[in-house]
């Protein structure tokens, strides 16, 4: 079985404690022992190594190392991390951001766009179509090495939604989604988010 720990908090106005609880519902369905918790201790209290995945459910950056770095070593020694929307910006560190693979300039107001799927062979966006959201605008810096999944046209430029990543021998997934609990369980993003969830557990 495998086991998933998801850390919530941060901002209120992204709704993180009725997500987390969201997605820990979806994950026991699909088999995984999952750990819930708000108490950001755990990432030094216990061997994360144990884990398949982390998921931060967790916006407004932290500025830690002391918390940071075992974090950053679990993810090299191979356990994956996935995460959306404010969860760029869970640590404010670039080293937070070269694991993410890109760090978060601003965002606009919410307004109805087309999530455009750019690989649909892949794990994680396999059976999904394009499909439009009400969400912000999320401009970020990203890193060309990035595997992108899905685009949007932000002001006539195509700008990466969502991507996976490698760093050290974890998988990593991220998709600027999700702003609210209700487009987080949008059926196309809640699908490529659990999807992305699976692929970062199966190293």
């Amino acid at each position: 079985m495998k086991k998933a720990l998801i850390i919530w908090g941060g901002w209120e106005g992204h709704n993180p404690q009725v997500i987390a609880n969201g997605i820990g519902e979806m994950l026991e369905k699909r088999n995984y022992n999952v750990t819930i918790t708000c108490d950001f201790a755990i990432l030094i209290n216990t061997e994360l190594m144990k884990y398949d995945v982390i998921i931060p459910v967790w916006s407004c950056g932290i500025k830690s190392e002391y918390y940071l770095n075992p974090l950053l070593e679990a993810v090299k020694g191979g356990v994956g991390l996935a995460t959306f929307h404010g969860g760029i910006n869970w640590f404010e560190d670039e080293r937070y951001y070269e694991m993410i693979g890109a760090s978060y300039l601003y965002d606009s107001s919410c307004e109805e766009y087309t999530v455009k799927i750019t690989n649909k062979n892949y794990q994680t966006t396999v059976g999904i179509n394009d499909f439009n959201i009400t969400s912000e605008k999320y401009y970020i810096q990203v890193d060309p090495s990035n595997n992108v999944l899905a685009i949007a046209d932000f002001s006539g430029i195509n700008t990466p939604i969502a991507w996976t990543r490698s760093y050290g021998k974890g998988r990593i997934f991220y998709t600027s989604l999700a702003h609210s609990s209700e487009e987080f369980f949008n059926s196309s993003n809640m699908k490529m988010i659990l999807n992305g969830i699976e692929w970062c557990s199966n190293n």
